[in-house]
């Protein structure tokens, strides 16, 4: 009798573990190494890796959806999704995102410009004035740049590599870009003939820290702590260093 005892209360603590094991369904966008599309269409990089291995640990589930990055906060405004990553944080969307408190990657943010440009920069990205700046549609590059963005001459594309090839061309003459996702971009087969004619910047704008994002129609804070929990202890393991080293190159150039 004891001994089914002690079996029906396995079996309970089982199902009561089962029940709390959710799926939930995270939005981002094509941002390589961090974010890109795989063969199989299915969304794959290292923060993809990071945020799928935390899930996991807390017992949950995800899907994760690629958008036009506009679209993609949209859908966490809305309250469509569950959550989003990697997002730089600001006040505005602070109104509808409850951001982890730790950082999910952390960004250095250059700028790059074609190799026969005379175009230096000290630091101080208010003395671009002038200077005609591609940028990615929504995208944020980091408190320095964006509290100066009203004063600059900025020309949108859809996406990053469409900035490139706008650069490449002499279309812009700089593009802003953190260095992993640089790297990775003007590696892949559209972009490799022109990545001779870049250079990067030797100044960074800032080291910037991106972090996931839980949509607070949702009331899904407790997700996000839980979250923070395991993203800190998993940061300081053998595995979340292997991620790393996986997708960036050793050291900057």
């Amino acid at each position: 009798m004891k001994k089914l005892h002690c079996i029906f209360l396995l079996t309970l603590c089982m199902l009561s573990l089962h029940a709390r094991a959710e799926h939930y369904t995270c939005v981002s966008f094509e941002y390589p190494p961090l974010i890109h599309k795989g063969i199989d269409g299915k969304a794959e990089g290292e923060a993809v890796d990071i945020v799928n291995s935390v899930f996991k640990k807390m017992g949950h589930t995800i899907t994760i959806e690629l958008y036009p990055w506009g679209r993609a906060l949209l859908t966490i405004q809305h309250g469509d999704r569950d959550c989003i990553f990697t997002v730089y944080h600001s006040s505005e969307r602070e109104q509808f995102l409850d951001y982890s408190k730790e950082t999910l990657v952390s960004q250095i943010i250059y700028f790059y410009v074609r190799r026969d440009s005379n175009i230096s920069f000290n630091g101080d990205v208010g003395a671009l004035n002038g200077v005609r700046i591609g940028t990615a549609s929504h995208v944020n590059y980091g408190p320095k740049f964006e509290s100066t963005r009203h004063k600059l001459d900025i020309d949108e594309a859809p996406t990053i590599e469409l900035n490139f090839l706008k650069l490449a061309l002499g279309r812009v003459d700089l593009v802003p870009s953190n260095f992993y996702t640089a790297s990775a971009t003007l590696s892949q087969s559209a972009l490799a003939r022109f990545a001779d004619r870049l250079a990067r910047l030797p100044i960074p704008t800032e080291e910037v820290p991106s972090f996931i994002g839980f949509a607070k129609s949702k009331k899904l804070t407790e997700l996000r702590d839980r979250f923070d929990e395991e993203l800190r202890k998993f940061s300081a393991s053998d595995e979340y260093k292997n991620i790393l080293d996986k997708y960036r190159p050793p050291a900057l150039p």
